[in-house]
């Protein structure tokens, strides 16, 4: 699947697309551990595109995720990975976070992240990919990879 996968900046004009695919991902996550604030949602969104590196994942031309990233000189924090539930479980994950650990080696940095304890499928996606458990917070498990 890796070979069919292409990355490209986000653009402006694509932050409405991601923010549709943002609701549809994590929407009932965030309901169940917040409550959903459409306004809210739509400003802090803006405030993670416009603060991160933002990424449009497509697969035959056609966008099917996003990836944020914020890049530090010691760390490789991964902000974000939002996959349309139509393409899950084909591998494109697993190909965007291996091109990151990629980096990280690369680099000589760790990878960090938090996710949303409420997601299982996505903890246990992680730990198969060597990320281990750094602590917890009442909403989030997260989580690091370290180059050998």
């Amino acid at each position: 699947m890796s070979d069919a996968v292409d990355i490209r900046p986000a653009a402006l004009e694509d932050q409405e697309s991601l923010f549709e695919l943002h609701r549809t991902v994590f929407r009932s996550h965030i309901e169940e551990i917040w409550g959903w604030d459409e306004k809210w949602q739509r400003s802090q969104f803006r405030r993670e595109f416009e603060s991160s590196v933002t990424s449009v994942v497509q697969v035959a031309g056609r966008t099917v995720g996003y990836v944020q990233t914020v890049v530090s000189a010691n760390l490789l924090y991964l902000r974000n990975i939002a996959l349309h539930p139509d393409v899950q479980g084909q591998g494109i994950g697993t190909c965007l976070v291996t091109r990151l650990q990629q980096e990280a080696v690369e680099r000589g940095v760790p990878v960090n992240l938090s996710l949303f304890r409420t997601n299982p499928r996505s903890i246990n996606f992680y730990e198969r990919l060597g990320f281990r458990r750094t602590g917890e917070t009442d909403a989030y498990i997260k989580m690091s990879w370290r180059p050998a």
